[in-house]
């Protein structure tokens, strides 16, 4: 499984949609090597590239992908946690780790 988010470095919204699924993997010890979140910036050839594949053209875009499927995007707005969380399977909560 993999998050692609496309944005600026400068641009605000991309470091906060980024900074949330780096706080939500940490929450819920969601494995790095089953999930990957990778940046792309569109400011250089490979981010354009990656975007122009992905047909970005607001942003932050936000894809999650599973075996080459899309399961969800957002475009132009940082994802509400509840908006995705249901993309991810959860062995142990946060409050039953304690």
């Amino acid at each position: 499984m993999e998050v692609k988010v496309f944005g600026k470095p400068g641009c605000e919204f991309c470091k906060t949609t980024m900074k949330k699924f780096e706080t939500f993997f940490g929450r819920w010890g969601i494995d790095s090597e089953k999930v990957k979140l990778n940046f792309f910036d569109m400011e250089t050839v490979d981010g354009l590239a990656e975007g122009a594949f992905y047909s970005v053209i607001k942003i932050p875009a936000t894809v999650i992908e599973k075996e080459g499927s899309v399961l969800a995007r957002w475009d132009g707005k940082v994802p509400l946690s509840e908006e995705f969380k249901e993309h991810f399977n959860f062995g142990v909560s946060p409050e039953s780790r304690c």
